[in-house]
């Protein structure tokens, strides 16, 4: 390995009392019996400068992967080799999954798939990572290594490629779709992106076509609930990202709905009714996106079947009815609140109407409306049992309990059974 005196190394200026822990040490133990020097790398780096909660904890080491199978025969492990052609064992250890990557290089590139060459040198192993706060590295005294000085990227989350954008998109075409999800991960530090990049990503844009669709859905699905999905949208416009995953998406009122939930946040979170209520929803951003009649969305992403139900429940509700009441009691609470999201951000003169006092007013009425509905379907007096004794019966039961239900509504919940059967 080259001598340290070359390469930036500093304490980390940041909490890693996780690099410690009674496994970590272990594992750590192993990998080094040996003489060879390891390293954590990547996410939970990144994550722990942030203060953001991570799971994997990836290592990076200056020996072969099969030195490193070598090093785990003899300890009571699982040890996976999906990934052994690229460098990567994984290992699970005291119940717990590590990944294990030899420092490599790149020397050909098929998409997402490549011909490694093993390095002992972890300038090489940085050069060929995605994103320069992901060439960032840290060793089990609790020292930063960063072979190519990009730790500033890391301190100001400034989303850069490591080296020339368009051939790391070439390697790898999915970095395409994970810059984007970084971008709308800390947008503020990303309100504007270098030109060779945006320039790389037009180029390259087509490449996305050859991408699985669990892996375009599983990045997109993360854009889709971040913070700054407006800013990476605009962006993915921009470059024609967008126009090669859907034939037909509006950003028109994604902002609209961002900035609602933001304001529910500032101004209404902690009452009741949105205590437990998801915001930053993917599937209600997704809703509010695409033309109802886009066709090839199952040719794109790979949504899952309780995603796809909600879309298609969403998409349904282009007229909204006068009465909120009757969302709270057709669909429950959190649904219903769903679809008052969906109605305000399609509203016209959204700008004006979400800084009134009319709105403040409004939004607390529909959403009483709505948990009073919620809460009147255990209250609903008229049974099946209710009808069949008045003669009724097959499918004819249900169509007078739907029409029950909507007198019932309209009724503000206070008609009694008696007066319900006598509309039957």
């Amino acid at each position: 390995m080259k001598p340290y005196l070359k390469i930036n190394k500093f304490k980390a200026p940041f909490d890693i009392s996780w690099l410690f822990k009674k496994d970590i040490l272990e594992i750590t133990k192993i990998l080094t019996s040996k003489g060879a020097d390891v390293y954590v790398v990547g996410g939970s780096i990144r994550n722990s400068y942030w203060q953001e909660e991570f799971d994997n904890i990836d290592f990076s080491i200056n020996i072969s992967p099969n030195e490193v199978k070598e090093l785990f025969n003899n300890i009571k492990c699982t040890i996976i080799e999906t990934g052994i052609e690229y460098g990567t064992l994984s290992v699970v250890f005291k119940k717990k999954l590590f990944e294990i990557t030899s420092f490599r290089q790149d020397i050909k590139t098929f998409g997402r798939k490549a011909i490694v060459k093993y390095t002992s040198s972890i300038e090489d192993d940085a050069r060929r990572r995605d994103f320069t706060f992901n060439a960032i590295y840290l060793n089990m005294k609790g020292e930063i290594l960063d072979p190519l000085g990009n730790f500033s990227d890391l301190l100001n989350g400034k989303v850069r490629f490591v080296g020339e954008p368009k051939k790391r998109i070439e390697e790898d075409h999915l970095r395409i779709l994970r810059f984007f999800r970084f971008i709308s991960k800390y947008p503020s530090q990303n309100s504007s992106i270098n030109l060779k990049t945006l320039v790389a990503i037009k180029q390259s844009k087509y490449l996305l076509k050859k991408l699985s669709k669990d892996r375009i859905w599983k990045e997109f699905k993360l854009i889709l609930s971040s913070n700054g999905v407006c800013l990476a949208l605009r962006f993915m416009k921009e470059t024609g990202v967008l126009n090669i995953l859907f034939s037909s998406i509006s950003l028109k009122n994604i902002g609209n709905l961002v900035e609602l939930e933001k304001k529910i946040i500032s101004e209404f979170m902690g009452k009741h009714y949105f205590n437990t209520f998801e915001l930053k929803d993917p599937i209600l951003r997704l809703s509010i996106l695409l033309d109802t009649k886009e066709k090839c969305l199952e040719k794109v992403l790979s949504l899952k079947k309780n995603e796809i139900k909600m879309l298609n429940f969403y998409n349904k509700f282009d007229v909204f009815p006068k009465n909120f009441k009757s969302l709270g009691f057709n669909y429950g609470l959190e649904k219903g609140l769903s679809l008052l999201l969906l109605y305000i951000s399609k509203k016209k003169n959204f700008d004006i109407y979400i800084k009134s006092k009319k709105f403040e007013i409004e939004f607390q009425l529909y959403c009483k409306d709505i948990i009073e509905g919620a809460k009147a379907v255990k209250k609903f007096p008229i049974t099946g049992i209710d009808l069949l004794q008045r003669g009724y019966s097959g499918k004819k039961i249900g169509e007078i309990l739907e029409k029950l239900k909507k007198v019932w509504i309209n009724s503000e919940f206070k008609l009694n059974k008696k007066q319900l059967l006598s509309k039957s």
